[in-house]
This record gives C-alpha cells, sequence and structure tokens, in this order.
C-alpha cells in the first residue's frame, strides 16, 4: 500500500468499538453530534481488489482509512458526490481495514455510509516498444499489465488528446508511482525501477470521472548497469563537459560520487541534474572539504551549482531528496 507518515494511536478500545461496515450490505446512518465528533468503522476484506467506502448526504465529511498495524493509508475529504468523502483503496483478501470518519473542520449532522468492492479485472499485456490504443468511457479504468525478465527501469506513458491519469503497483497490488501529466501535454508517464522477473500493473483513467476519449500507452525498458560502484568519494567516476551521464539511485540514502580535473584557475565551474527526480548536489574539493551545495536551483526540482574554481580536482556528490529511488542524467560545464 502507500503508506503516509502519519501512525494513529489508536486504542484496542478503539478498535473493538468500531462497528461492522459490510462490503454490499445496506449504508448504514450515523450522526456527528457535535464538534470533534469521530465514528470509527471497520471492514474484513474477503478478496484482493478494491475496497469502495464512501458517504451520502448532507453534511461535509472526512474519511481516513487505516490497516491493522494502525498505518494511515489514504484520506479524503470530497472525493464523493458534493461534500462527501470517497476512499478507493487496494485491499487484501482475509485482513481487516480501519475507516474513521469525522466532520471536516466544525461540521456537523446526519450521513450514510456504505462499503462496495470490485474485483481486480482482467488486464491487457503491454510489450516493450509496442504501442497499444484505447478508448476511455466517462468513469472507466483500464488495466494493464507488464512483465520484466531483466532488472531496470520500466517507462509507461500515454499520447493523444485524453487528460490521463495513470497508477503503477507492483506484483502485490501495492501503489508504487502514480502521475497525471508528466508526459506530453495532459498525458500520464511513471518512470519506475522494477525488479527481474516481477509484474507490474498499470491503471489508466480520465483525470476527472467526466473525462473520456482516445489514447495510445507505450511501455519501454532500459537495463540498469550494474557494474557502478561509484557510492564512496574513493571510487568516484571522472566525468567530461558537455556529457549527460546517467545517475541511478537503486536504494534509499544512496550516494554516487564523480570527479573533474580544472586544469586551468579562474574556472567557473556549472554542473546540474536533468530529469524528474528531486536531486541535491554537493561540490568538495582535493581534501573532501564542501564547497557548495544546493537543493532546487535547476529546472523544476533539480539542483545546480555554479562555482568559480582554482586548479585542481573536484568531488561532485549526488543524492536524492527524501531518499527517493529512480535515475537522473548529471551535465557539466565549464564559463
Amino acid at each position: 500500500m502507500l503508506f503516509l507518515s502519519t501512525v494513529l494511536c489508536l486504542s484496542a478500545q478503539d478498535a473493538q468499538d468500531a462497528q461492522e461496515l459490510n462490503v454490499g450490505g445496506v449504508p448504514v446512518t450515523g450522526v456527528l453530534r457535535q464538534e470533534g465528533d469521530e465514528i470509527w468503522y471497520r471492514v474484513r476484506a474477503a478478496e484482493t481488489g478494491y475496497l469502495i467506502v464512501q458517504t451520502t448526504g448532507d453534511t461535509d465529511t472526512y474519511l481516513e482509512a487505516y490497516d491493522a498495524q494502525q498505518n494511515l493509508l489514504k484520506q479524503d475529504d470530497d472525493g464523493g458526490e458534493a461534500y462527501n468523502a470517497r476512499i478507493e483503496l487496494f485491499v487484501e483478501a482475509g485482513r481487516r481495514y480501519l475507516f474513521k470518519l469525522r466532520g471536516f473542520g466544525s461540521t456537523t449532522g446526519s450521513f450514510q455510509i456504505s462499503a462496495s468492492f470490485e474485483a481486480i479485472p482482467p488486464s491487457t499485456e503491454l510489450r516493450f516498444g509496442s504501442s497499444q490504443q484505447g478508448n476511455l468511457g466517462a468513469g472507466a479504468k483500464h488495466w494493464y499489465s507488464v512483465r520484466v525478465r531483466d532488472a531496470g527501469i520500466v517507462v509507461v506513458q500515454t499520447s493523444g488528446n485524453t487528460d490521463t491519469y495513470m497508477e503503477a503497483y507492483d506484483s502485490r497490488y501495492n501503489v508504487i508511482a502514480e502521475d497525471d501529466d508528466s508526459g506530453s501535454g495532459y498525458n500520464a508517464r511513471i518512470e519506475i525501477i522494477a525488479e527481474a522477473n516481477q509484474t507490474y500493473s498499470f491503471v489508466v483513467r480520465g483525470y476527472s470521472s467526466q473525462e473520456a476519449g482516445s489514447y495510445s500507452i507505450l511501455a519501454s525498458h532500459e537495463p540498469i548497469p550494474r557494474d557502478e560502484r561509484n557510492t564512496e568519494r574513493s571510487r568516484a567516476v571522472a566525468i567530461r563537459l558537455g556529457e549527460a551521464v546517467p545517475v541511478f539511485f537503486l536504494t534509499p540514502n544512496e550516494s554516487r560520487w564523480y570527479r573533474y580535473e580544472v586544469g586551468r584557475g579562474g574556472t567557473t565551474f556549472l554542473v546540474q541534474t536533468r530529469g524528474d527526480l528531486d536531486t541535491l548536489l554537493y561540490l568538495y574539493d582535493s581534501q573532501g572539504t564542501r564547497i557548495s551545495q544546493n537543493d532546487d536551483s535547476g529546472e523544476g526540482y533539480n539542483a545546480l551549482i555554479s562555482e568559480r574554481l582554482s586548479q585542481g580536482t573536484y568531488f561532485i556528490e549526488v543524492r536524492t531528496y527524501s531518499d527517493t529511488i529512480g535515475r537522473c542524467t548529471l551535465h557539466a560545464e565549464t564559463r
């Protein structure tokens, strides 16, 4: 699942007092009588698939979903009709999930809450390099799967005039990425680091429930170079000016190190990252003393450092913000 950082301090009494919400049953009526009221519900998933919990009525509701380990999985304010809350969650068969309902802000009033289930539908297999055509109806979802033989970077993207939204899931249907407009125009584009001999699922829908139209979808695969060992300064790789150096981050908390020799003093050295990752750059002298660092001075969330340097050896450390994984490219030039 896509875990948020919040952990709920849920007591055993809270869990015991949670009302059972039957999937597919008659909607349950409740009342938020005063500001701050919270009502808890629990749902047991009989199958693996989509669990939809939503409210109806005139009260502005807010929903939060938790797993049995008290991790906050998802939350929603107005995902349902009008000011009603709606959560659509991947669940695993046999597991219990908790839902906390409250009024938005100081809202009180009556409501109805219900739970329904959607099975995981058959998916269309995407073959790398071969485009598929799709036509979305309003509110529809199209499922695709990608089988990965060798570890590498998998990119799945749509093209066309339809405003698409895409989600990616691993083999256990945990959400691993989602995207709206990273592709061309209003198209979706997701890039993941895929493990060998795994199947990944991708769901395409319209950005809004009213969005409909045709689109194309394409998947590509790029192997990850496994011979890179430049995770320490002592193993820094020399870079050349003007080259786009691919940088891969395969695990959290990983650094990639590079070095550059300045042959003539008084040179302005510019180094930057490019790509979709939120990157950090650090520049060190030959003794390992940090000279400069940067977060977001490049395009988007890319890092950029520009420093006037004297003759000598310099080291560049590249990291990702919040210890994410993925790839970018490193570019260096002198001015």
